[in-house]
């Protein structure tokens, strides 16, 4: 792999360009970019680029058009700070000339609304418009946005067609192990998402006859009365041998204190026997029972085992049923979901091969720059590859296969290796940009504390992920944070016993950090204290997120997250449901619950004191303004009656900035919704209830946002702070193991490459094994992006709980401790002081209030209004009075 330089890289073939965290990524595409339009001589439209978030398309396209604008200042003589740029743009004046160049430059800069920089959905989704005939589309295709609404209709519809009527007795014994509807969303949900059920052949019939169902039921009712007539066995046993169990047990002080009492009731006697088979006192007291009740054991398994497969029958079943009914409903309405668009262009590119589609986008798009490329799936690298990757076109592919932390969305790090051996040419960025030089330092030897050191877990495969030591720059500017006037040690790490002392530990160096005069950060010669933005907490969970912005809270340290939460899924959306509920149901219950909030900060005893008539009556007028202007006015005039606003902010509610973002993104959002679909009331709260209860919404209107852009600590979760940086960094839960949590898991295939989805109860022991090194694998990689977020320090707590003794972090603290603690410490948790409540610092300065600007137009024939006076209403003038203005 060779060292990359984007402004002498060569502009041809296609390149892999392996970017290592903090190595200025976005900014080498940039200039890429301009390096095309000056040397190449590509017009901007015809340079596609393509990454996998809104956010991260905002950030390309912002430096595009900051970069080309500079390179046409540069041409046009003016003085520009970087000086990469403008060593581009004179020589190419040397290679050509300055007019050609200016021109070409200022025809960049006139098309820069028309630069290509695309999420991969957009693309397809542009593509399969642009190109509906080639790629056999229908014309006019919108987007199905809340797929899962038509998953659970067509799933209801299933259940009422196929479950109910089931026979009693087997539906019975289903519904007891397990089956549900919601299971069979989930597995409709993965497969339609492109996973493949390890039970599922599209070519097998998994219909269940009558015969079937009968055979079934008889089966496990065979079996439930062989399992009941050894237990009575064992009972009649225990009975006939009371005297001398009582004996034997009462000898034990182990088990006379639990299983004594039970003697006398053998069911409960034998139930608590066979639960702690295994302990050495049970096995040698009551060996015999349990040799009678493994026979019991064993019947229960193959119940279980045939309960199971029927089970896996009605997904498949359900697979095959359920999405052909959403396809034909897609067809019918003329809508694409967002895997339809990748699964499409991929079968009209790859499968298809349609050569006239493939001329046409590489006419179009002369370069193509593939960004995040190592959460590419298998489809969207085929696309690519065989689109562009033929030697007409420049490719650049540009990732970091260390960053690969989405396989929940099919993200596969082996579609990464793929590319790797199938490129003309890779390249290494390796000299990190963020961090300090100190911190680069603990960074290499924490992820490399020795030659061998197995960093990503891949064990010698032929493929694998190394770490390759970072570098500085050689005039790191970065500075240092400094304390008592020494820089501090880069890395350190506490030890605590559980998730509660973590997060008073996290809260606890806030306070040092923003307290200490000692702590300062220098950089470029001066120095200043800390303040809470310089600092960004990174956690796996919500929950996580919840819990420490508590803590933080409780003391007044400033705090905001930023997450992945659903707005729909909030406490606030819940709260705004019983407001609504209750201006349709108009009773005293229902308003009584709907006053009960933190918006209007009631108790019961407030809400009891209340007059009913009074309450009753502005309740009644809430409805009538809802049906006469919409759930927005009547939703902002309850929140000005009650002074929710003053309520939440001036009495220091605990986040009360988090509950005045949230209802006022509710409502937004309900206003939106009743606008766009006009909803009566009750589908308005009908479909309120359904986002509550977990309803999949698309858009960034759904995600909670931001609650306040004053100076305050960041809360963040480890996938949303990808590309992000933090002068310091808190990763206080990094414990992370590999067990199961969910009901369903999904998997890579070694041998096809395909992700599977599967029961986590059924896996094999090999692929139990598969899913638990893959689990490690990318366990390691997220703590890789948390740790490289830091630009000076970074905060790790190491749970000393034995739940976490072989967790994903072990291998790391355990490798480098002793080593170097002048780069990594490992020291005591600090304590809260006593009483303490934040107060902002005098050295942080305020935002500065903008006063409102004032001027006169000169002309006194024209005036100054607003957009809102413009769509006000106004007074309709008869026609007449009109036809008399103008004689």
């Amino acid at each position: 792999m060779r060292d990359f330089s984007p402004s002498t890289v060569p502009l041809t073939d296609s390149n892999l360009i392996e970017a290592s965290a903090g190595t200025g990524k976005t900014y080498s595409i940039a200039i890429m970019v301009l390096r095309l339009v000056l040397e190449k001589k590509i017009s901007i439209k015809e340079i596609l680029m393509v990454t996998f978030t809104k956010a991260a398309v905002a950030e390309l396209e912002e430096r595009i058009r900051l970069f080309i604008r500079q390179g046409h200042k540069a041409s046009q003589g003016l003085t520009i700070a970087d000086l990469t740029i403008s060593g581009l743009v004179e020589h190419a004046i040397r290679q050509t000339s300055r007019e050609e160049t200016e021109q070409q430059l200022k025809d960049a800069v006139l098309f820069l609304d028309e630069t290509s920089v695309l999420t991969i959905h957009s693309f397809c989704q542009q593509t399969l418009t642009e190109f509906a005939f080639e790629t056999n589309q229908l014309f006019g295709s919108e987007t199905l946005k809340d797929i899962v609404t038509l998953i659970e209709s067509e799933v209801n519809k299933f259940w009422r067609q196929n479950i109910t009527t089931m026979n009693v007795n087997l539906l019975g014994q289903l519904i007891e192990h397990g089956l549900s509807r919601a299971d069979i969303v989930s597995v409709i949900r993965e497969h339609i998402s492109g996973k493949k059920y390890f039970e599922y052949d599209e070519n097998e019939s998994y219909s269940i006859c009558d015969e079937d169902q009968v055979s079934f039921s008889n089966t496990i009712k065979e079996l439930a009365e062989k399992d009941k007539e050894i237990k009575e066995c064992v009972y009649d046993h225990i009975r006939n041998n009371s005297d001398h169990l009582k004996s034997i047990t009462e000898a034990n002080k182990y088990a006379k204190t639990s299983l004594l009492p039970l003697i006398d009731t053998p069911a409960q006697f034998v139930n608590l026997v066979v639960s702690k088979k295994g302990t050495g006192y049970i096995d040698k007291l009551y060996g015999n029972i349990i040799a009678q009740h493994s026979e019991c054991d064993e019947l229960v398994e193959e119940k279980n085992d045939l309960l199971q497969s029927v089970i896996n029958k009605i997904y498949c079943h359900a697979i095959g049923s359920v999405t052909k009914a959403i396809d034909q409903y897609k067809l019918r309405n003329s809508l694409l979901g967002f895997d339809d668009m990748i699964v499409n262009l991929h079968k009209a590119v790859v499968h298809d091969g349609n050569n006239n589609l493939i001329s046409s986008l590489q006419n179009k798009y002369k370069a193509v720059f593939v960004d995040e490329f190592q959460d590419t799936d298998k489809l969207q690298y085929e696309i690519f590859h065989t689109t562009f990757g033929t030697g007409k076109n420049i490719l650049f592919y540009i990732g970091d296969p260390k960053q690969s932390i989405y396989s929940w969305r099919k993200a596969d790090i082996f579609t990464y290796f793929k590319a790797s051996g199938e490129v003309d040419n890779k390249y290494g960025m390796n000299v990190n940009y963020r961090s300090s030089a100190g911190f680069i330092h603990a960074m290499n030897l924490l992820f490399k504390p020795h030659d061998d050191f197995d960093t990503f877990y891949f064990r010698s495969q032929e493929n694998s992920i190394d770490y390759i030591n970072v570098e500085s720059p050689e005039d790191n500017k970065k500075g240092a944070l400094l304390l008592n006037g020494h820089p501090d040690v880069p890395v350190t790490i506490y030890g605590n016993q559980n998730n509660s002392e973590i997060a008073e530990t996290v809260t606890a160096q806030i306070i040092n950090l923003l307290e200490k005069e000692d702590y300062t950060i220098n950089q470029k010669g001066t120095s200043r204290r800390i303040r809470p933005s310089d600092i960004g907490i990174l956690v796996r969970k919500n929950k996580q997120a919840t819990a420490v912005k508590a803590c933080l809270a409780k003391r007044g340290i400033p705090a905001v997250t930023i997450d992945d939460s659903k707005i729909l899924q909030s406490d606030e959306a819940v709260y705004v449901l019983y407001l609504l509920e209750a201006l349709i149901d108009l009773n005293r219950s229902a308003i009584n619950k709907a006053l009960l909030s933190p918006f209007t900060g009631y108790d019961t005893k407030a809400v009891l004191a209340l007059n009913e008539e009074t309450v009753l009556n502005d309740f009644r007028e809430y409805k009538s303004i809802w049906d006469k202007d919409g759930v927005y006015s009547v939703l902002m005039k309850f929140v000005s009656d009650y002074q929710v606003r003053a309520l939440l902010l001036n009495h220091h509610t605990e986040n009360g900035e988090r509950t005045i973002a949230n209802l006022f993104q509710v409502i937004e959002v309900l206003h939106k919704v009743q606008s766009a679909k006009q909803f009566s009331a009750l589908e308005l709260v009908s479909w309120l209830k359904r986002g509550i209860d977990g309803m999949q919404t698309e858009g960034d209107e759904f995600e909670q946002r931001v609650e306040s852009d004053e100076d305050a600590v960041k809360i963040v979760t480890l996938h949303k702070s990808k590309g992000l940086e933090y002068n310091i960094v808190f990763a206080p839960f990094l414990d992370l193991d590999t067990k199961i949590h969910f009901r369903f898991c999904s998997f890579r295939d070694t041998e096809t490459g395909d992700y599977i989805f599967a029961d986590s109860q059924q896996l094999n022991p090999e692929q139990q094994q598969i899913v638990d090194e893959q689990t490690e694998q990318e366990n390691r990689r997220l703590i890789y992006v948390a740790i490289t977020r830091a630009v000076y320090k970074c905060y790790i707590n190491k749970s000393l709980a034995n739940y976490y003794k072989d967790s994903s972090l072990v291998p790391f603290v355990t490798s480098v401790k002793g080593i170097n603690p002048m780069l990594i410490s490992f020291e005591e948790p600090p304590t809260i002081p006593a009483r303490y409540y934040y107060s902002k610092s005098d050295e942080i300065p305020e935002t500065n209030n903008v006063k409102p600007v004032n001027f006169n137009l000169s002309q006194v024939n024209w005036r100054k209004i607003s957009y809102t006076s413009l769509a006000a209403n106004h007074a309709i003038t008869p026609k007449k009075e009109l036809q008399h203005c103008y004689k």
